[in-house]
C-alpha cells in the first residue's frame, strides 16, 4: 500500500510541474489514437518452464508534451496476459490473464518539435484491472481461475521508440515496451511482459 501510494503522489506532482507555465514559443501538443502491441507475457516464480507465450494490447494513447523535450503519456488498453508453463512431463498450462492496464509514462523526446523523426524514452507506473482469467491444461481442460489471482496488479513501465510525423498533426508512435510487476498477483507470482507497441496519435 505505501508504495501505490508513493508512486501516485509522485504522478500528481509531476503531473502538476509539468502544467505550470508555456514552453519556449508557447508551443504545446496534445495527441491522442489508437493503438497495438504484441509481445511475450510471463509470469515470475512459477514452476515448471516458461515457454513463449503471446502478449498483445489494444486501445487508446494520449500524448501530452509541455517542452521541447519533456513530455506525458497515458493509455488506455486491453491487455492479454500471462503465462505458458510446461511441466516436467511436457504438458502445457495456458493461463490467459485480461486486463485493463492503464500506463502513466514520463518521457523524454531527443530533437526539436520541428524534427520529422524524434527518438524517446518513457518510465512511469503501470496499473492492472483483472477483467478474467483462465487456466487451460492439455490433459484436464479449461478452468476458470479469476477467483485465485488478485484483481489488481502495480508495477513499472519503461520503453524506448520513436514518433515520426506521417504528415500534419499525425505521429507514428512506436515503442519497445518492457513490464514488471511489483505486487503479487498470486502466491511469490508477479506479471512480466515485453513487446513492440505501435499507435497513431492525432494532434488536437
Amino acid at each position: 500500500m505505501k508504495r501505490i501510494l508513493s508512486m501516485t503522489a509522485a504522478v500528481m506532482i509531476c503531473t502538476a510541474a509539468f502544467s505550470q507555465g508555456e514552453p519556449a514559443g508557447g508551443a504545446r501538443v496534445l495527441s491522442i489514437g489508437p493503438s497495438v502491441g504484441f509481445g511475450h507475457a510471463g509470469v515470475r516464480n512459477t514452476a515448471g518452464t516458461d515457454v513463449f507465450n503471446p502478449w498483445w494490447t489494444a486501445g487508446v494513447i494520449i500524448n501530452y508534451s509541455t517542452s521541447e523535450h519533456i513530455g506525458f503519456a497515458a493509455d488506455v488498453l486491453w491487455s492479454m496476459e500471462g503465462a505458458r508453463i510446461e511441466d516436467g512431463e511436457g504438458i502445457e498450462t495456458d493461463l490467459a490473464l485480461q486486463y485493463v492496464r492503464v500506463p502513466l509514462k514520463f518521457a523524454y523526446f531527443m530533437g526539436d518539435f520541428e524534427d520529422g523523426f524524434r527518438p524517446k524514452v518513457t518510465i512511469g507506473p503501470s496499473m492492472g484491472f483483472l477483467v478474467d482469467a483462465d487456466a487451460d491444461n492439455e490433459s484436464t481442460g479449461t478452468t476458470d481461475v479469476k477467483s485465485t489471482f488478485e484483481s489488481f496488479d502495480l508495477g513499472a513501465n519503461a520503453s524506448i521508440g520513436f514518433n515520426w510525423k506521417m504528415g500534419d498533426n499525425m505521429w507514428l508512435n512506436t515503442d519497445f515496451n518492457y513490464y514488471h510487476g511489483f505486487l503479487e498477483i498470486s502466491p511469490n507470482q508477479y506479471n512480466s511482459n515485453f513487446g513492440l507497441k505501435v499507435g497513431l496519435a492525432f494532434g488536437l
